[in-house]
């Protein structure tokens, strides 16, 4: 008998007392919760229910528990049959009860893991368990009491004791995870997680001062960063059979059409990519991110610098799925200006090199898949430290493409310039050279350093043509000349500041831009930006035509001038880009600097401006620029924000935690990503349009279909009564509206009717388009080329015209 503290009622086993604890007295798992052993002589206290019934179980014999677990282990060591045998054998009219605790115990344990990767604190993990494993038990218990007070006839048989073995063979998942040895032990064995690995970068000496005596000293601090071997991500992705067979899916090539990375020319002249059909391609990211509040007084102490990898095998969708990103290496910021990047990337590049000649083994292939480095992309300072380039834009070789000098860039507007020179192999060796032989010199045209990334045998620097256009363009170039085209409307009495903010903040700009709208604007400080992020500059730039182009009169100068801006984003965020395209990319770039240095004659171009005269080349080297921003990326980092909760060597706990997370995501990864609303059942001839429904799923008019109001697919929405585009016809887009979405065979699809495009007005950057309810069509949302949709806007004129603002050129 066992005697609660509190009341000094008496129970007869553990799970009772317990649950007599939880039940009557509210005792509750928690920071407060303590728990005092109430047997006579023994003044135990505990935390947890699960210590406390670990001590009733082994000290003061609870019998209820240990007897029947004995007699299991008992039998089961003597060779007895087991319970269902037993059963099966003595009694025929007995139902044999199979458990595979295996598979009960597979069946939480993601449901854990998923808990602790999700920035979960360990102690609310350990709580959680904790209260699950009690739970369980008396589940457990009470169903076994149940069973046996319905069978009363059977007591004292031989068959209760069956039955109660029965019940004891039941093992509680939850007890093979109560600690974080046993959590952390079943995780590697069932997932086989790739374990970070630390490196030591070296010893400093640190002044600490003791908290006892206030004596300060120099203390000895091991500064080291975290290394996730790549050769080890990879072979577990492969383990993930819908990755292969979407790595092993043939893509299609059109001659002069850029789609993705392997349709460029660097692609195309590679020694690796080009000869081996499924070589690995492998593009890298280098960025800083702050842990801390980044206004606080912690900011910058716990910086921390990152190198992600995506394989670019993959189609652009499965990238844009932040768990396909995956960490190579993380580091504090402030090691990294101490000790360089060389240490950094030694285990990296050693890796990559037995990437490039051995391979890994793969389960689709009986060779070895060999692969290297793409490209590696970033911001532009981050690759300017990364590469060994000089980390000023002030500086007069400011630029990695080429040897143009700052004041040379304020007059060069396109790389057909006779005295362009650009970087290559050669001459930067010569650089590199003329700086090992005169370590006196700081930097020569640009150079800095070389970059142990060249020491590979199928990557250069030099052939790095992945750029940064969310920063180039969105958070620089667009923002400068939106401040300049709003000054000059508020200084020319086009309009007030006041009703300036006022039309931005009142402009409709629809449910897909809704939660993009500006929130402010800067307009009063010399800085050369508007204080918005990049989809918030983006979704102002392509909507301000609507917004402001009804006080201004056609042909503008300063108007032209943003136009054509615009038009240079659409190219440029285009997923599909032509050869064409990209020389009428260098025509606009080129009329578009000449026009702003006209215009603004007293401004300089920033630095930013020169990189888009390489923008078309590298279209043509690399495929899509889209396809190398930032933003993914970035948005990566919220998972390492997230999950911060001590600073206790930060770096290892927050990858252990990412790699926890991964192999859960591979386990339960659907590469079939699309998710719906709640879903009404339809005849089809109750729809419009439901005759080209029955003839495409090749059912009768009464058949009942799935019907939603919106869909995601790969994290973007499509909602009944926005825009797709199809096509084009003689360069003018194809627009349907979705009419209605319908859930068939596990896909979506859209019903869609005519929207006729009349004509696109350049002074408003929009199509005119008119809306019709006929020609019904049904699409695979799957399928559409531009997965964008849109809303229909109108204008500030005095009409009733309706149009759509486009995101990207429209091939």
């Amino acid at each position: 008998m066992f005697l609660c503290y509190v009341c000094k009622a008496h129970h007869k086993s553990s799970a009772l007392l317990c649950q007599h604890l939880r039940l009557h007295h509210g005792l509750y798992p928690g920071k407060t919760l303590r728990l005092k052993c109430g047997q006579p002589g023994c003044c135990s206290s505990f935390c947890t229910y699960s210590g406390f019934k670990k001590h009733l179980v082994h000290f003061h014999r609870d019998v209820a528990l240990t007897t029947s677990a004995k007699n299991v282990d008992t039998q089961d060591e003597v060779g007895e049959p087991s319970t269902s045998q037993a059963m099966r054998t003595d009694s025929p009219t007995t139902t044999q009860l199979s458990v595979d605790n295996n598979l009960v115990l597979n069946m939480c344990g993601p449901v854990v893991a998923q808990l602790q990767a999700s920035g979960v604190a360990e102690s609310t993990v350990q709580a959680m368990v904790g209260s699950m494993e009690e739970l369980v038990n008396d589940i457990h218990r009470q169903a076994k009491e149940a069973v046996l007070s319905c069978t009363s006839e059977i007591q004292g048989t031989d068959l209760e004791k069956k039955v109660e073995k029965c019940f004891d063979q039941l093992k509680n998942p939850f007890s093979s995870l109560n600690t974080r040895v046993k959590r952390q032990k079943f995780f590697e064995e069932k997932w086989e997680i790739v374990e970070p690995v630390e490196y030591v970068l070296g010893v400093r000496f640190d002044v600490r001062r003791d908290p006892t005596t206030g004596v300060y000293s120099q203390v000895p601090v091991t500064d080291k960063f975290v290394y996730t071997p790549i050769l080890g991500t990879l072979k577990s992705m492969f383990k993930n059979t819908e990755l292969c067979e979407s790595f092993l899916q043939a893509k299609h090539h059109e001659e002069g059409v850029y789609k993705d990375i392997c349709d460029g020319s660097y692609f195309k002249s590679n020694i690796l990519f080009s000869q081996k059909k499924h070589a690995l391609q492998i593009q890298l990211y280098f960025d800083e991110f702050e842990t801390a509040n980044p206004l606080g007084s912690k900011k910058g102490i716990h910086k921390l610098g990152c190198i992600y990898f995506v394989l670019r095998n993959l189609p652009p969708k499965y990238n844009s799925v932040l768990m396909n990103i995956h960490v190579v290496a993380l580091f504090h910021s402030q090691d990294l200006k101490t000790y360089g990047f060389d240490d950094i990337l030694k285990p990296l590049v050693d890796d990559l090199k037995i990437l490039e000649t051995q391979g890994i083994q793969v389960p689709f292939s009986d060779l070895p898949l060999h692969g290297s480095v793409i490209q590696v992309t970033g911001d532009n300072l981050g690759l300017h430290g990364l590469f060994g380039f000089v980390e000023s834009f002030s500086a007069t070789y400011f630029c990695r493409f080429c040897l143009t000098s700052k004041v040379e860039s304020q007059s060069v507007f396109t790389e057909d310039d006779p005295g362009m020179i650009f970087r290559t192999k050669e001459i930067h060796a010569e650089h590199c050279a003329a700086l090992q032989d005169n370590p006196m010199l700081g930097s020569t045209f640009g150079v800095k350093k070389t970059c142990l990334l060249n020491t590979l045998n199928f990557f250069h620097t030099s052939d790095n043509y992945a750029v940064d256009i969310m920063h180039d363009l969105l958070e620089g170039v667009v923002q400068y000349e939106l401040k300049l085209t709003f000054q000059y409307l508020v200084s020319h009495k086009y309009l007030s500041l006041e009703s300036l903010s006022q039309r931005i903040q009142s402009f409709n700009y629809g449910y897909i831009e809704r939660k993009n709208r500006p929130s402010g604007l800067k307009m009063d400080d010399s800085s050369k930006d508007l204080g918005l992020n990049a989809i918030q500059s983006w979704c102002l730039v392509r909507n301000a035509p609507l917004i402001f182009g009804d006080v201004l009169e056609r042909d503008n100068c300063y108007w032209n001038l943003l136009l054509l801006l615009i038009q240079i984003v659409n190219v440029v965020f285009s997923p599909i880009v032509t050869n064409g395209m990209t020389y009428y990319l260098k025509h606009l770039i080129k009329d578009h600097h000449k026009l702003f240095k006209s215009l603004f004659s007293q401004k300089r171009l920033i630095p930013k401006h020169h990189f888009m005269l390489h923008y078309p080349r590298c279209i043509r080297k690399i495929g899509p620029l889209l396809h190398v921003w930032c933003m993914r990326f970035e948005a990566k980092h919220n998972f390492f924000k997230r999950s911060v909760k001590n600073f206790k060597n930060i770096t290892k706990t927050l990858v252990k935690q990412h790699q926890r997370q991964l192999a859960y995501h591979w386990e339960n990864f659907d590469f079939q990503r699309f998710e719906f609303g709640p879903v009404k059942k339809k005849t089809v001839d109750s729809l419009e349009g439901g005759e080209v429904l029955s003839a495409v799923f090749h059912v009768n008019a009464y058949w009942e279909v799935s019907t939603t109001n919106w869909v995601k697919n790969y994290g973007t929405e499509y909602q009944i009564g926005m825009f797709v585009c199809t096509g084009t016809n003689m360069e003018i887009p194809i627009f349907r509206k979705v009419t209605n979405i319908i859930i068939h065979d596990e896909q979506a699809f859209i019903l869609t009717c005519r929207v006729d495009t009349l004509y696109f007005d350049d002074h408003f950057n929009a199509y005119c388009i008119n809306e019709r309810e006929d020609s019904f069509s049904v699409l695979p949302i799957k399928e559409l080329i531009y997965h964008r949709p849109y809303d229909k806007q109108f204008s500030n004129e005095m009409c009733d015209k309706t149009y759509i603002v486009p995101h990207c050129h429209i091939v």
